[in-house]
């Protein structure tokens, strides 16, 4: 049972803050329902990761409870290639323990603020097509599917579909 949010601090993520993103991200991945990684990240990679970002067009957040991270989200790169620079691919994760409690909606609220001043006019958000809570929470702040990749991933030798949801600025 969930219990009742206190005060959540949205920011710009630090590199102390590294390990906490880490931590959340690998606590999802054996859930086979928010990253195709079917492994643990490593401290390095994610590392390299955070410091990949240019926080001025693709900030990292955390969601900051009691001194503690218990979320964090990101813009990436869309495509590399310069001419989709307008686009985004946003992130969202939540740890356990403060899920459904609307540390995700602060996140994302936070990022979708952001978008102008980073020069994003065009967000992605792409899910696995059974993650409902994440599918859930992207269409209530406007984003509706602009495509679907049909059985495009396997988990566990179980395929699964991915949607990709879009909100035009």
């Amino acid at each position: 049972m969930s219990t009742p949010m206190s005060t959540v601090e949205i920011r710009l993520a630090i590199k102390g803050d590294v390990s906490s993103i880490l931590a959340i991200y690998n606590e999802s991945i054996p859930k086979r329902i928010a990253t195709a990684d079917l492994v643990p990240q490593t401290f390095d990679v994610r590392m390299a990761w955070f410091k990949s970002h240019d926080f001025a067009t693709r900030p990292i957040v955390v969601a900051v409870r009691d001194e503690k991270v218990v979320g964090w989200g990101s813009f990436t790169n869309f495509k590399e290639r310069s001419a989709y620079a307008p686009t985004a691919e946003v992130s969202v994760y939540v740890s356990d323990a403060a899920a459904h409690q609307g540390v995700g909606r602060a996140i994302l609220d936070d990022l979708l603020e952001r978008a102008d001043t980073c020069g994003i006019d065009r967000i992605l958000a792409i899910c696995f097509s059974h993650n409902e809570p994440s599918l859930k929470l992207f269409r209530s702040r406007g984003f509706e599917q602009w495509g679907l990749l049909p059985d495009a991933c396997a988990l566990d030798r179980i395929r699964r579909s991915v949607t990709i949801l879009g909100l035009s600025r």
